[in-house]
């Protein structure tokens, strides 16, 4: 009598988790998209990407307006990956909230430099070392490379000039005083870099962008400090920060270096 009881029980409670599991799954597939909330980190400055764009994407993604579609229907995972594929983007993440509403998380990629180069190809690179095209609606303020720069078609693939560079403005980046400071930088035929600074009219000979970069711009923080202080930051056509522990200037108004 004790093992028909517990079988009876058993089987009761069985049929209770089938039954409940039933309306779940049944009422999970009842919920439809209420709305979409696209949030994009617009307080870091950066306005590359619009509400509206990435809303349109994931309706086209799904074939019409995914406002109103059944949930269950809507491939998260491939929204997300196809959301990631934008040149703007660096990370996206997409979820639905407990008021069913699909939200759409995005980071933007920040540029620290703008490429345009002999040919006149124009871009960006980003602080992640990837290649950025320029924007019709949002221009960011930041250095520009000029002259000699090779372009692969392959933007995974960089030239021997570019990767310089990006180690270069990483360098500047992290110095608040270069910072502010570095406005051009401009690559000669054989690779060696002129920066020109902001204030001052005058061309900075930097050479490669190598191990002795530290001490090229330390040189050069010194010169300022403790040379252009005294005689004006315009007395010098150009500074050459190329030769060893040494600051060669030269004029403006002759062709005699001192």
């Amino acid at each position: 009598m004790k093992k028909v009881l517990l079988l009876a029980a058993l089987l009761s409670v069985t049929a209770l988790f089938v039954i409940i599991l039933t309306s779940a799954i049944k009422k999970q597939k009842q919920l439809v998209c209420k709305s979409v909330q696209v949030k994009i980190d617009y307080d870091s400055g950066l306005n590359f990407l619009s509400e509206g764009e990435i809303k349109d994407k994931l309706n086209a993604l799904n074939g019409g307006s995914i406002t109103g579609k059944p949930l269950t229907g809507i491939d998260f995972r491939m929204v997300e990956r196809e959301v990631r594929k934008n040149p703007f983007v660096r990370m996206a993440s997409v979820f639905v909230d407990q008021s069913q509403t699909i939200i759409v998380d995005i980071v933007q990629k920040r540029p620290i430099l703008r490429v345009i180069n002999n040919d006149g190809v124009s871009y960006y690179i980003s602080e992640n070392n990837d290649r950025i095209p320029l924007n019709d609606n949002f221009t960011t303020h930041v250095a520009i490379a000029l002259g000699n720069i090779e372009i692969h078609k392959d933007t995974k693939r960089d030239s021997s000039v570019q990767a310089a560079l990006y180690k270069l403005i990483q360098f500047v980046r992290k110095d608040e005083f270069l910072n502010a400071l570095v406005d051009q930088v401009y690559v000669q035929e054989n690779g060696e870099m002129d920066v020109i600074p902001k204030v001052g009219g005058h061309t900075i000979h930097f050479g490669v962008a190598d191990e002795t970069m530290a001490e090229k711009f330390e040189r050069l923080k010194i010169f300022y400090n403790e040379g252009l202080k005294k005689v004006g930051w315009t007395k010098y056509k150009s500074i050459d920060l190329r030769y060893k522990d040494q600051v060669v200037c030269e004029k403006r108004d002759t062709t005699n270096k001192q």
